[in-house]
Formats: structure tokens, sequence, C-alpha cells
């Protein structure tokens, strides 16, 4: 038994905490891939989630293995956790699954206590409900993707069920953002115009301007009055490619890669 294997049984062979035993952990896998990845991939989200006290309603990981040989990390995993009616989405990709599980497991586990230290904050800082101002706040949850392809950029998006996916193309090294929009079903806007590296698996539309240079309280003006939930743009004092979108709570949220 090889020590990958090993640390598998043992996960799966722990007793159950409380919060483990009221949700199911659903595994998707694609590609070519061994048979015990679906197991490895159960015990490294329970092992995130641990012994967590919230109700975790839904937990699901996706396992692909891209076919293209040019891919120096060809596995993609993908998590997504419901806890307490809060979406948690982490990917990672890897030259194997269980090095992209292992690091999965780590971003999920490091998200979720983001979460805490965003909600203890939240608690300190709250004023009072008769003193909140009327414009929404502006909360920064951090990264969403690192470097991909358009085409797995395209397969969080459709995972997680999200309206955009913030990415730097690993092809042309842009800031890049794909939503659903267009006559194929997707559409992608790049911070800096730049032909792609590759053409995509996936059909997919191309805005033909850039992303505008904006600040980020002239980004969130152009948000109060547009049509669209978000607002991708060039940040000036980052010059990084940016999201402004409005939460379900009603906050405005900023999302940036690292």
């Amino acid at each position: 038994m090889t020590t990958q294997e090993a640390t598998v049984v043992q996960h799966q062979l722990a007793p159950m905490t409380t919060a483990e035993r009221g949700y199911a952990v659903g595994v998707t896998l694609d590609g070519q891939l061994p048979a015990d990845v679906a197991g490895y991939a159960r015990a490294a989200v329970r092992a995130a989630i641990a012994s967590r006290r919230e109700p975790v309603l839904r937990a699901d990981v996706r396992v692909v293995r891209y076919a293209d040989p040019a891919l120096s990390r060809p596995v993609a995993a993908y998590a997504a956790v419901n806890v307490n009616g809060v979406r948690i989405r982490v990917h990672t990709t890897a030259r194997n699954p269980y090095e992209g599980l292992d690091e999965l497991r780590q971003e999920l586990h490091a998200s979720l206590e983001r979460l805490d230290q965003d909600r203890r904050a939240d608690a300190y800082r709250r004023p009072a409900a008769a003193s909140l101002p009327a414009a929404p706040r502006i909360r920064v949850p951090g990264v969403v993707s690192g470097d991909c392809t358009v085409d797995e950029a395209i397969a969080v998006l459709d995972l997680l069920d999200r309206d955009f996916e913030l990415f730097r193309d690993a092809g042309t090294g842009v800031d890049t953002l794909v939503h659903r929009a267009g006559p194929t079903g997707y559409r992608l806007v790049q911070a800096r115009r730049c032909p792609l590296d590759a053409c995509p698996a996936t059909a997919v539309s191309i805005e033909r301007d850039p992303a505008p240079r904006l600040r980020v309280e002239v980004a969130a003006v152009r948000l109060a009055r547009g049509e669209r939930p978000f607002a991708f743009f060039t940040d000036v004092a980052t010059d990084r490619g940016t999201v402004l979108y409005v939460r379900r709570d009603g906050d405005y949220g900023l999302v940036t890669l690292a």
C-alpha cells in the first residue's frame, strides 16, 4: 500500500464527527484517473471541514485530468462547500490527483478559516442597525483563481455555477474574466488586449475592447447605475484585473488576483 492509499484509508476509517454525519461529499471524476481518487477526494474534503460546529449543507468535489500533453499541471481539482448557507469554492491544478487534492484540502481549510475571521471581524465592527450607511460596504474575499487556461476557467464557472470567473490566463499571463453572455454562452474580457496563446476547446466570444482602467469608487458608481451584477475593470491602484460585484447580502464584494 502506498503512502497516499494509507492516507485515504486512515481518513475513511477515522470516526465521523457530528458535523460529518449530516452531509455527503459528492465526487465527479473526468479523464484518466486511478480508481482510488474518489475516496481520496472525499477524505480530503472531510479533513478540511473537520469538526466544524456549523451545519454543512452540501459538499461537492470534481477532479479532472486533461489529456493535453503540453500541460505541466494537467489535473484540476474543484471543491464547493455550503456551510450554513455560505458557499465556499476553491480549485487547484497539479501534476497528479493526489497532490492536487492535498493542495485542495489546504486551500479549503484556509478559506473556512478566513470565513471565521471575517465573521469575527464583522461582529466586532458592525455598528447598530440604525447607524448603517445606505450605500453598500465593500468586502475583499481574496483570490478566486490563479493561473489556468480558458477551458479550465469555464469548467470552474460551470462546476460552481458562478456568474463569472476571474483568472490569469496561463498562455498570455493577462488577468482575464469569463462570464455568461454572448452567442456562445461564454464571453471573455481581458484586462489588457492580447491574442490568446491557444484556441480554447470551448466556444467563447471575446470582447474586442479591454477592461476599463478605473478607481474602485468609480467602478462602484458604474455598477450601481448598470444592469449587470458585477463590473470588471483594471484597478488603477494595483494595475490588476478586478471584479466588483453585488453580494447576496447586499454588500459589494471586491475580487482580485494575488
